[in-house]
């Protein structure tokens, strides 16, 4: 064989090992892809799992019996842990077992909560409350007040705590009714019918109704709640 020949089946050989290890390397390369895309699946389905296990953890389920059905509620620790933690100490007390919605307004809300709505006098129900008071839980940016609007509301007293992602009153809202800041006691309303964004930033939200509106809008003034029971 010629020193022509021997180069030309040399390049041939080069030629077709340099198309190998480009074969190899394009095969590694969707390999990795490949890995990359199944590692950032897995990232991303964790995450999800994660936050949703999160979310669960922070959610209390309860349950308000009334004359007229059972109203199911989801109380939202991580919106406000004080006001829920408050709501499931008094349920499980029993604090709340025979009172009345003592305020209902049409297309409005249901109001209830109030120990004094126990007795035969309605002329003292919506005065009452645990004996004790506790602050706001509001961060009305997360729930689009203006800023101008929470200027005017910090003036006349509100507090607020920036780092918590609140819930708006919307329909089916659980809110506690107050007579002002940080004067949350045992009542709570439900809203009924329409969206009340302007109590956003005055009354702190802490749940929603998962089941149960067709009995909220059955709710006339003075029916008696049973008893309301935690159950988680």
């Amino acid at each position: 064989m010629g020193k022509a020949q021997k180069l030309k089946e040399q390049r041939k050989l080069e030629k077709i090992t340099a198309q190998a290890e480009k074969a190899k390397r394009k095969k590694l390369f969707e390999i990795i892809g490949v890995a990359i895309i199944v590692v950032v699946v897995v990232a991303v389905i964790m995450i999800l799992y994660l936050q949703r296990t999160a979310k669960e953890k922070n959610l209390v389920s309860a349950t308000i019996e009334t004359e007229k059905g059972n109203i199911e509620l989801e109380l939202d620790k991580g919106a406000a842990p004080k006001t829920v933690e408050n709501f499931v100490k008094l349920a499980k007390d029993g604090f709340y077992d025979g009172t009345k919605f003592h305020r209902v307004v049409e297309d409005f809300v249901i109001q209830g909560g109030d120990p004094l709505s126990k007795d035969n006098d309605p002329n003292n129900d919506g005065t009452g409350g645990p004996g004790y008071t506790f602050e706001d839980e509001i961060n009305p940016r997360s729930i689009g007040v203006s800023e101008e609007r929470i200027k005017e509301l910090e003036a006349a007293g509100y507090v607020y705590n920036y780092n918590l992602k609140s819930l708006p009153n919307k329909v089916g809202a659980i809110a506690m009714a107050n007579s002002g800041p940080n004067t949350n006691g045992s009542q709570f309303f439900i809203i009924t019918t329409k969206d009340q964004p302007h109590l956003n930033g005055l009354h702190t939200v802490f749940g929603w109704v998962s089941n149960g509106m067709d009995v909220v809008r059955q709710i006339k003034q003075g029916d008696i709640i049973k008893r309301i029971t935690i159950n988680n």
